[in-house]
């Protein structure tokens, strides 16, 4: 068998080796791009947000979704790059790594956020799309200061 395919069951497709590629990178936050931003703005109280919330902030020509997941703060542009929809509107959930014929495998619970026009899917913790691994949406950091005030570097 090579490196990276699974075995395959008369009349099942092909490997998907490209979704496993995409949930590997997704999986690992050493894989996200480089933030080299140092602009950081006020975008709101840490309290406008709760657990399991997000809060939609325009700054200057870029809007930008925050998400308050279990772990902390993540930030990502409001710009699916498939057709441009307002992808911080679209549903957060988990989803499911590609597996065995039948076999489900839950994973990213809660940090899945999925487009509302066609469904496309990227990991909030480092932007990656889930449906190749070549894709992406911006990530910003945001962090809460000592007066519990997000900021977020742009």
């Amino acid at each position: 068998m090579n490196r990276g395919s699974r075995p395959c069951e008369a009349g099942t497709a092909a490997p998907l080796k490209s979704i496993d590629k995409a949930f590997a990178l997704a999986g690992d936050p050493q894989g996200a791009v480089p933030k080299k931003r140092t602009r950081e703005v006020v975008a709101g109280r840490a309290d406008e947000v709760p657990e399991g919330a997000r809060k939609i902030v325009q700054i200057g020509h870029l809007s930008i979704g925050i998400f308050h997941l279990k772990d902390g703060y993540h930030a990502v542009r409001n710009y699916c790059p498939h057709q441009g929809a307002e992808l911080c509107k679209g549903s957060l959930h988990g989803t499911h790594r590609p597996g065995a014929v039948s076999e489900f495998l839950p994973d990213f619970s809660g940090r899945v956020l999925r487009c509302p026009w066609h469904g496309w899917e990227f990991d909030l913790v480092t932007g990656k799309g889930l449906y190749d691994a070549k894709s992406r949406v911006m990530t910003y950091e945001v962090r809460v200061n000592e007066t519990g005030d997000l900021i977020l570097v742009v």
